[in-house]
């Protein structure tokens, strides 16, 4: 800076003028960190909702997955006792047609 400005700016008019420029600026800082604060507490509320759902979903989830073991377990359960059912059915009936055959066998053995 040359001498001449240098001794502009150091008056009380000078000086007055670069501190209005100051505040100014600060003003602008001030309503830049005001919008900042802002933006912070929006964000700050809609990853509180997004928390929630996400939190929400997963225990709809958890349910959804417990009523389907659950009923995965009952059809399990259903097929063990129908295979026992017709496991013992069939060892009935092929015990009574081993009687009936033996029976036909007898008959068989005596008219010859």
């Amino acid at each position: 800076m040359d001498d001449a400005r240098l001794a502009n700016e150091m008056t009380l008019d000078g000086i007055a003028r670069q501190l209005n420029a100051i505040r100014e600026d600060i003003a602008g800082v001030k309503a830049d960190l005001t919008g900042v604060k802002a933006d912070g507490t929006s964000v700050r509320a809609e990853l509180a909702s997004l928390r929630s759902e996400m939190k929400d979903g997963f225990n709809a989830s958890k349910i959804r997955d417990e009523e389907l073991r659950s009923l995965a377990k009952l059809g399990l359960e259903a097929n063990q006792g129908l295979l026992e059912t017709t496991t013992a059915r069939f060892d009935a009936t092929d015990k009574k047609h081993g009687e009936e055959i033996g029976l036909l066998k007898d008959v068989l053995r005596s008219r010859a």
